[in-house]
């Protein structure tokens, strides 16, 4: 078109007027055809401006978006698809309220045929000011009525609990209820305030043609910590696929900001066809899918190749993802390149006809009414048949996928039983028969020398979890990797399940002294992209709230820390509801759980402990909802209980072990630590358990002469020649201080100390780091690059020289074989000794490495059993004390326990230091064998007494052994109980381990039964001392 000419006076008056006629016939047209509903929500100003853009609906691709300040309104066709289409454009915006108004003719638009629909959304926003009172919403008479309609369904509320939530309530969901639905929806807060999985109700509206507009289906929910982020897309998206619609969706988000957030909402759903909505979806599975929504990503491979095309139903989607997860696990270690997450799904996504056979199998197993064993069986042959004879012409490839393939399909081999099939779950989790490791194309005694007992695999919201443990009773802690880089995520995520793997491995070592076998627990969780997104979504409401920068910054920090705690608690919780469901079982054995099909058909009793990551409020959560659900062990379920437990920070269990083997080794080197100066350096700071209680070890036991010359930490790393002063950081131990508050002028000449928490920008790519450093008496302030702050960090410890080194924190392979050289000084090791207070800090072949370097190494395995040991009696007091009783004795049982630690730690490392000398062996392997060795026999007593009935007279040698292993207090105070209240199979595990560790402490590693040792028994054995000739006449020939 030409400009328009400003002096052409008809040109414009034509225009104006063409636009005039426009807008009345668009204006006239929605008064004609839109719903009452419609005109009865929206305000005229708003009508006007959709009268407007209706008027450009065809250039614009018919499909408009007017956004408001705190709302959208959309234009677009009547298609199956709409609401995902509509809700896709708002990924970023937290959503409210939803709502959608058709049309009863198409616009007046050439060649349209469908009818039009008005979406209005309502968007989250930042509130300052409270939300209006109740009050000025529902009269008198309406509250009372919802509140007495709640206390039916929830008696112990109270008016004041009420009167808090109702004012929490945005105005427009309060409008939107009726009174039935509220009284609904705040029932479902209620139940969703102390449960992680998503609370609804489903209400049926079977005369829904006789009302005008009504969805067929109405679901009430409430769902703690619900992500803005897509969550209503993600939504509608499942709702499309099972073949509904949204008709109307109302939200509320209480405490919205805050790690109580509850969305709660009241979704209307009908046919995508018109019928009603159990006429065209299976609502069963539709509701399954709708509790997982949360917990599975979308727009992957999995759903693009099977899930929109129909090949696999959403729920069997999320099945296969967490198979994928599994896979990984284990073949990663055939190769870290060729067997990445993302060619794993690949692998199963090559080949799709494949993969939903191997969900079919999953199906034909464990399906709690379509199960058929033979079925599933051929279905397993036929899938074995077909990937042995997958050939694209690209070997390489073919091998890699047939791998993937067929380890699918031992994971639904091996599997025991899952939760899959429950109607709500916060998490998926599946026991696993440990014989699926024979299967890994690779030398499985290479990486996992020893099948377990047992394996559990859970896979929930950014996390990955796993328990394995080597005896059905066993014990062992549970910890969280929790990364809190991204790089750093990369890189760990390959190595969970070994991880967990080694740590039960050495648990199992570690566990010689006591009942338990060794078990571990370890979650992975990354929730990077999903903070990311919550943060940009509030960012952006604060910002529309008018808060200044700095303001911004400062609560957007507070929400980060709340949030970051929140998916820690929240994923431990998602892991123990998911654990607890597959062995939690009625007095017969079977399952509490229905929806599960058994074929371990067995009780599983599992006991925890708190590891890396597991704070005192989770402790405690965790042993109240085992008595909750009514889990057989009750609050034995997790040992170390801050009230009805032993806190092994509080007493130094753990270190009190590792200290006694600090105290057998510089002895054994000419070292008498209470006489002669001795220097130490450590890994894990001042705050920890382990290193917190060592460094208080160092300042009352040795405050003359131990000199501890580094420290490293997570918040930063710090040396001083002359030694460090003890009694501050006895002081940063009791106020739970990291080694970067130790303060810069209490360091000597010589001296330096990273703080990595201080950091300045250096550009928009880079920072620096504080470096406190001492020269000639005065004290710098310098500042290290990325590189040099990183070198320092990583290096400084390892090549401090001192006499002892003890690991007392850090990460697992922290020293492994690609960096044991750092421990070196111009080829000599910087430590003459190396006591493991942490778990795998460095891996087998560091290990051996530095011993033919003359390194006396005492492992993990044997270094910080101390911990096991004090839960493992922690657990006994359980079975014989009330709560009650267990606070009354407590002062004076603990002394008894540390006695007991103490003594099972030096009769160990006495027995390896004396061996060392006889056999020339290293300490590590004379550590496994002194294990192999006690477990070996114990073993064999187990099996002996399996079958032995036990007596209940405290004379019985046998008995007497039950006895002796307890604690005197426990032993002679409540020894009626020991003997009666101790379940048989667990009293056999005492009486077999306490005979078999005296055995080996006692007689040593060279010691093997011989005749003169079975002597007393041979003497009293009547069948052997019988006379030869009684009963017999002798009559020579």
């Amino acid at each position: 078109m030409k400009r328009p000419d400003k002096k052409d006076k008809y040109s414009k008056e034509k225009a104006v007027q063409f636009e005039s006629q426009q807008f009345e016939q668009y204006y006239v047209w929605l008064q004609e055809h839109m719903p009452d509903g419609f005109f009865e929500e929206i305000e005229h100003e708003q009508y006007m401006l959709i009268a407007h853009y209706l008027m450009g609906f065809s250039l614009l691709d018919y499909y408009c978006q007017i956004q408001l300040k705190n709302e959208a309104f959309v234009l677009i066709l009547d298609s199956p698809d709409a609401d995902m289409k509509i809700l896709k454009k708002f990924n970023l915006f937290g959503i409210k309220n939803y709502h959608t108004f058709i049309s009863s003719k198409p616009p007046p638009f050439p060649g349209v045929k469908q009818r039009l629909i008005i979406a209005r959304i309502f968007f989250t926003s930042y509130e300052e000011v409270k939300a209006p009172k109740s009050s000025d919403i529902l009269n008198k008479q309406t509250k009372e009525e919802i509140f007495q309609g709640l206390v039916q369904l929830e008696p112990e509320i109270s008016k004041t609990d009420f009167e808090v939530l109702i004012n929490q309530m945005e105005p427009l969901f309060l409008r939107s209820l009726s009174t039935e639905r509220l009284i609904l929806a705040l029932h479902m807060y209620f139940r969703a305030r102390t449960r992680d999985y998503c609370q609804y109700e489903v209400r049926y509206n079977e005369d829904w043609k006789k009302k005008k507009d009504a969805p067929s289906m109405q679901i009430v929910l409430a769902w703690r910590n619900t992500p803005k982020h897509k969550f209503l897309y993600r939504l509608a998206k499942t709702i499309y696929r099972h073949k509904l619609k949204i008709a109307r969706v109302t939200a509320s988000y209480a405490d919205p900001y805050s790690k109580n957030s509850i969305l709660i909402m009241s979704l209307g759903l009908h046919g995508i066809k018109g019928k009603a909505a159990w006429e065209e979806a299976d609502i069963h599975d539709f509701l399954q899918e709708l509790v997982t929504l949360k917990y599975f990503p979308d727009e992957d491979e999995v759903e693009k190749v099977f899930v929109e095309p129909g090949l696999l139903r959403g729920n069997i989607g999320n099945l296969l993802r967490s198979v994928a997860s599994f896979v990984h696990q284990t073949l990663v270690h055939a190769d870290l390149n060729l067997y990445t997450l993302s060619n794993i799904i690949e692998g199963l996504c090559r080949h799709p006809e494949l993969t939903v056979q191997i969900c079919k199998a999953f199906e034909l197993k464990f399906h709690p009414e379509n199960r058929d064993i033979e079925s599933y069986k051929r279905e397993r042959e036929k899938f074995m048949m077909l990937v042995d004879h997958l050939d694209t012409g690209n070997e390489l490839n073919d091998i890699r996928r047939k791998n993937i393939l067929k380890q699918a399909m031992y994971f639904v081999e091996y599997t025991l039983k899952s939760n899959f099939y429950r109607n709500n779950k916060s998490a998926l989790s599946f026991r696993l028969d440990p014989t699926y490791l024979n299967y890994v194309p690779y030398q499985r005694y290479e990486l996992f020398p020893e099948l377990p007992y047992g394996i559990f695999f859970i896979q929930g919201m950014h996390f990955i979890g796993f328990h394995i443990r080597f005896k059905d009773l066993s014990r062992g802690g549970l910890r969280t990797v929790f990364p809190q880089r991204y790089e750093q995520m990369i890189s760990e995520r390959n190595n969970v399940f070994l991880e967990c793997y080694n740590l039960a491995y050495t648990q199992q070592k570690k566990n010689k002294d006591i009942p338990e076998g060794g078990a571990k627990g370890v979650i992975f969780l990354e929730p990077y992209e999903q903070l990311l997104t919550e943060v940009q979504i509030y960012r952006k409401e604060l910002m529309a709230a008018g808060l200044e920068e700095t303001a911004i910054e400062e609560t957007i920090k507070t929400f980060k820390k709340q949030e970051k705690i929140e998916y820690l608690y929240q994923t431990q919780r998602a892991y123990i509801h998911s654990l607890t469901t597959l062995v939690n079982c009625l007095e017969d054995g079977t399952l509490k759980a229905k929806h599960v099909v058994d074929y371990l058909d067995k009780p599983e009793y599992l006991y925890l402990g708190p590891d890396e990551n597991m704070h005192n409020v989770m402790i405690e959560w965790i042993a109240e909802y085992s008595k909750k659900v009514g889990y057989i062990p009750g609050v034995a379920f997790i040992s170390s209980k801050p009230t009805y437990g032993i806190n092994h920070k509080q007493y130094g269990v753990t270190s009190l072990g590792v200290n006694a083997y600090m105290e057998e080794v510089l002895l054994y080197m000419g070292i008498d630590p209470t006489k002669d100066p001795f220097t130490v350096k450590i890994s894990g700071g001042p705050d920890g358990d382990v290193a917190g209680n060592e460094i208080l070890n160092l300042y009352k036991k040795y405050p003359m002469t131990a000199k501890l010359l580094a420290i490293t930490d997570g918040s930063g790393t710090v040396f001083d020649p002359k030694g460090l002063d003890l009694s501050i950081l006895a002081d940063l131990f009791k106020e739970g201080k990291p080694i970067a508050y130790y303060p810069p002028k209490k360091l000597n000449d010589g001296s330096f100390l990273l703080d990595l928490h201080t950091k300045k920008e250096q550009s928009a790519f880079a920072q620096k780091t504080l470096c406190w450093k001492k020269e000639k008496g005065k004290l710098i302030e310098r500042w290290l690059s990325g590189s040099d702050m990183n070198h320092l960090y990583r290096h400084n410890l390892h090549q401090v020289e001192t006499d002892i080194f003890i690991p007392a924190g850090g990460r697992p392979r922290t020293l492994n074989s690609e960096n044991y050289q750092d421990f070196l000084t111009k080829g000599k090791p910087t430590s003459r000794a190396i006591v493991e207070g942490a778990n795998l800090y460095l891996t087998p072949k560091a290990r051996i490495e530095l011993e033919k370097l003359g390194v006396l190494i005492i492992k993990d395995s044997s270094a910080n059993k101390g911990g096991v040991i004090c839960s493992s009696l922690e657990i006994l007091a359980g079975l014989t004390m009330t709560e009650e009783e267990f606070l009354k004795e407590k002062e004076a049982l603990m002394p008894q326990i540390l006695a007991i630690i103490d003594e099972k730690a030096r009769d160990e490392a006495r027995l390896l230091l004396k061996s060392r000398d006889e056999t020339g062996e290293f300490l590590t392997d004379l550590s496994d064998i002194v294990s192999q060795q006690i477990n070996t026999y114990t073993y064999q007593l187990l099996d002996y007494l399996e079958s032995i009935p036990l007596s209940a007279n405290s004379d019985d040698p046998l008995i007497k052994s039950l006895l002796n292993f307890c604690p005197p207090l426990i032993a002679e105070k409540y020894r009626d109980r020991v003997i009666g209240n101790i379940p048989p199979i667990h009293q056999k595990a005492i009486i077999a381990c306490f005979l078999a560790s005296r055995l080996i402490y006692r007689k040593g590693l060279k010691w093997s039964p011989s005749i003169v040792d079975v002597l007393p028994l041979i003497a009293s054995d009547p069948n052997i001392t019988a006379p030869s000739l009684r009963n017999h006449d002798f009559r020579p020939l």
